[in-house]
């Protein structure tokens, strides 16, 4: 249940129909896995913290340049040098007392996220960059029957999808099945610092539909952002009957 307190702190969500009280404890009660404290994971995590998310469990292996500053902004200039995990926890925790976060410092490999697979996590939220992880988190997500919200961002432009929702969803490796993988990262071509931080706001925004009960189960697309031309455009993902992940 809700504490006087946090009726009060998470009223504005309370007075909108679709989520209620029912819909704030169901925030309360998740439990979020989120993959890489960089660029997209640092508003995700933020604002699923803001937002009343009750447990998160938070994985990454690097710690925070200077370099890292334009846009991870869960990091501050102090926490150069620190790994990530352990300065976002402490970004986290000032923001949201209560909020348990579980912070490991590590890559996401295979070993560590089976270790992880008894959680009962509401969503799991790639926030990496590159192909290898990115497949690995799939594969992962259909294997335990946990939706994956994944985003990507580079130069002016970024993309958002959500996977696995049912066993009949298409997961994420059916949108790559047939098409070369596209390349580039930050560090080789750059980055807006706000686009990354407007992708990663999407994963919270998705993420907390999913725990609700407000996202379509039927429904998986791709949403890629162009922000030169400060324009969304939409295409739905078929399930690939021969992908090596999900068929």
């Amino acid at each position: 249940m809700l504490s006087k307190s946090e009726l009060l702190q998470y009223s504005r969500h309370i007075i909108l129909p679709e989520i209620d009280i029912e819909g704030q404890e169901a925030i309360k009660g998740s439990h979020v896995l989120i993959i890489g404290m960089g660029g997209l994971g640092s508003p995700a995590a933020l604002y699923l913290a803001a937002a009343g998310v009750g447990q998160l469990t938070i994985i990454d292996d690097d710690q925070v340049e200077r370099s890292n500053l334009q846009r991870q902004i869960i990091h501050h200039a102090s926490s150069v040098n620190q790994t990530k995990v352990e300065s976002a926890k402490a970004s986290l925790l000032a923001l949201s007392p209560n909020l348990k976060v579980n912070a490991i410092q590590s890559k996401a490999d295979k070993e560590l996220l089976n270790d992880l697979s008894e959680n009962g996590f509401s969503a799991v939220l790639d926030c990496t960059d590159n192909f290898d992880t990115r497949f690995l988190i799939n594969a992962w997500s259909i294997h335990h029957q946990v939706p994956l919200v994944s985003a990507t961002a580079v130069g002016f432009s970024g993309q958002l999808g959500i996977f696995n929702q049912t066993i009949s969803s298409p997961c994420y490796q059916c949108l790559y099945s047939n098409v070369d993988l596209p390349e580039g990262n930050c560090e080789d071509q750059g980055i807006l610092s706000p686009v990354v931080g407007t992708m990663g706001t999407l994963q919270a925004t998705e993420t907390l539909k999913l725990i609700i009960g407000l996202s379509v189960p039927a429904t998986t697309y791709l949403l890629k952002y162009d922000a030169l031309k400060t324009e969304f455009k939409r295409f739905g993902v078929s399930k690939d009957p021969s992908c090596s992940a999900c068929s």
